[in-house]
């Protein structure tokens, strides 16, 4: 059990099953076997894997973009260039990709626009800014209407305002700010 406890804080600081294998003379399937018996897990606590951190919703490419321009940064590298992230880096994710979207239509704006998708998305924002309240009492009916008529699509867009403001939240307590 001793060295089981051994094999356990040297993984936990970082290094890999490869080296804390040489360490104690054993293959890296053994010290892998020991890990998991004893503790369940050969994972480093607290932190995730780049294939955990894509299977919550972004490809591997786009992590490593993000990562390129600053805005991320894992927590630790161990062997090979593998990287462990925080699990905070989720919701600064969640947050760039959400800042990608129209603020209309909420689609993807294309590499090529900044701020909206389409020429008719940007008409459609100016135009509502300008108008008298009439106008904009009329709007907000239009827009129920069409949140009964469309309830996945509005489903949908609710769920991503509420994972952002999730996000920005969980970013608030922990003092980060993007």
């Amino acid at each position: 059990m001793v060295v089981s406890d051994s094999l356990y804080q040297i993984r936990q600081s970082g290094a890999t099953l490869q080296q804390i294998g040489s360490l104690f003379g054993i293959s890296r399937e053994g010290v892998r076997r020991r890990l998991t018996r004893h503790y369940g897990s050969t994972g480093i606590q607290g932190l995730l894997t780049t294939a955990e951190l894509a299977r919550l919703g972004c490809t591997y490419r786009h992590i490593d973009k993000l990562q390129r321009r600053g805005i991320i940064q894992p927590a630790m590298v161990v062997g090979r260039g593998r990287k462990l992230w925080e699990p905070g880096t989720i919701a600064a994710i969640i947050i760039h990709i959400d800042s990608l979207r129209c603020p209309v239509c909420h689609r993807p704006v294309p590499s090529n626009r900044q701020v909206y998708c389409s020429q008719e998305c940007y008409i459609e924002a100016h135009r509502y800014k300008n108008q008298p309240e009439q106008e904009k009492r009329r709007h907000n009916e239009r827009v129920a209407r069409w949140i009964q008529e469309h309830p996945e699509e509005a489903r949908q867009i609710q769920q991503r305002k509420q994972a952002r403001q999730q996000a920005k939240r969980s970013l608030e307590r922990c003092g980060t700010s993007m």
